[in-house]
């Protein structure tokens, strides 16, 4: 990335792993490992993004939503720290499990300012609605392969119309939706 991240990462001797992912769509942009891993990191990357994004729609649900949230996971191996940088980039740190909290807590605040400061400025790409509604049903369908075709089937819309969802009129996002929140279970979707 940069030689100011690459010192950062050096003097962060717990830090195991490094990801950082495109936001909205949760794409890999970045990754370092301190060893060989088994990880894939654009999946780690994509799941720290949805991560990061449940994250906020939930503190958004209780009124608490904050620009400056972190969200920590510690599990049996790992310790794991999520951040977004920037509306387009976010950030999950994975530490040795035995590193003091705030020691780690540290060593993320100097990553933050350095990755941010690596990164390029860039603006997440305006998409419709129904575009964001469509992406999300291509990603947490159970069935992925044919959701567009249940929902086509659902609404009457035309497989090309879903396909191109940017040009759907206002009724037929509010059809689109109505029909993915039956498919998923839920009550409103998180886009």
């Amino acid at each position: 990335m940069n030689p100011s991240v690459d010192e950062a990462v050096r003097d962060a001797p717990q830090l195991v792993g490094l990801f950082v992912a495109t936001m909205p769509d949760c794409l890999l942009y970045h990754s370092w490992s301190r060893s060989a891993t088994e990880w894939a990191a654009d999946e780690v990357a994509g799941y720290f993004g949805d991560l990061i994004r449940a994250n906020r729609e939930g503190l958004r649900a209780l009124s608490a939503w904050s620009a400056d949230m972190q969200v920590t996971i510690e599990s049996r191996d790992a310790l794991v720290v999520l951040k977004e940088l920037t509306p387009s980039f976010a950030m999950g740190c994975v530490f040795d499990r035995n590193a003091p909290l705030g020691l780690v807590r540290l060593h993320m605040k100097r990553l933050v300012d350095r990755v941010t400061a690596a990164l390029p400025d860039v603006a997440p790409a305006e998409r419709s609605r129904g575009e964001k509604i469509v992406e999300f049903l291509e990603r947490y369908a159970p069935d992925p392969h044919a959701v567009l075709l249940r929902v086509s089937l659902r609404t009457g819309l035309a497989l090309d119309r879903l396909r191109d969802a940017s040009s759907l009129s206002a009724p037929e996002v509010e059809s689109v939706e109505r029909v993915a929140c039956q498919l998923l279970g839920l009550a409103k979707l998180a886009v």
